[in-house]
């Protein structure tokens, strides 16, 4: 694998661990959000059980005082008609069915209390085993919402773990390929001092070759006039 296609990986790999993590964050925030949220209604309805707790223990409370005020009630109108009875043979017989009558509806109408109150004792117990269910179901929700978010947060952990292996690996390749330049950037810095010193030394030879040359071209001129001299005086020479 080239250089370009393990930076080219790397890159989609980043790309692939940040959108990742991203939807990490956001599955973590809405589960914290549901937490949050099945917290509050365990809370509402733990506040709602101990509300109809506290009213039906006040209720059977109330039950129970006025159930004693009607047996309190009962005992004194039995008394009352045991003190009140003549004997038997002076009392009426409407006045024994009054009587009876009047025990016979007090004695209902405490039977359909009791009743009544026997009946909100099992709808409030029912209430009650509905809540606790309820409660359990959310406590259950919530240990899996939590072991939920502690799995995400593990894998989040590696994945950033991963990362960062990644970035430091690739940073140590940059920090590589940097020294890397810079000693390459320092044999072309040698190589061009190096090309400078040749061309100035070039330069000042060429510079001395010139002068030589300038010297020679004098030379010539010297002895080519010299030439013409010697001929001129070998003409008048032959002359003579």
């Amino acid at each position: 694998m080239t250089h370009e296609e393990r930076e080219e990986a790397l890159s989609r790999k980043e790309a692939n661990a940040a959108l990742l993590a991203a939807k990490l964050e956001k599955d973590r925030a809405a589960l914290e959000s549901d937490i949050a949220a099945s917290a509050a209604a365990a809370k509402a309805a733990a506040a709602i059980t101990r509300a109809l707790q506290s009213d039906a223990q006040k209720r059977t409370k109330e039950l129970e005082a006025e159930c004693v005020q009607w047996e309190a009630k009962l005992a004194r109108l039995k008394a009352d008609v045991a003190k009140a009875t003549p004997p038997p043979e002076v009392r009426a017989e409407s006045e024994i069915a009054e009587e009876r009558t009047a025990l016979a509806q007090a004695r209902s109408q405490l039977e359909s209390e009791r009743a009544a109150l026997e009946s909100q004792r099992a709808a409030l117990q029912s209430e009650k085993a509905a809540f606790d269910k309820m409660a359990v179901e959310v406590r259950t929700k919530l240990k899996a919402e939590a072991q939920s978010l502690a799995e995400l947060r593990t894998k989040l952990g590696s994945i950033r773990s991963e990362i960062e292996s990644t970035v430091k690996l690739r940073e140590a390749e940059v920090a590589r390929k940097e020294a890397n330049l810079e000693n390459e950037r320092n044999r072309l810095q040698e190589r061009a001092d190096a090309l400078m010193n040749a061309e100035t030394r070039s330069a000042e030879q060429r510079m001395k070759l010139e002068a030589q040359t300038a010297a020679l071209a004098a030379k010539e001129v010297m002895y080519e006039e010299r030439y013409k001299q010697l001929q001129a005086t070998m003409k008048n020479f032959a002359k003579a």
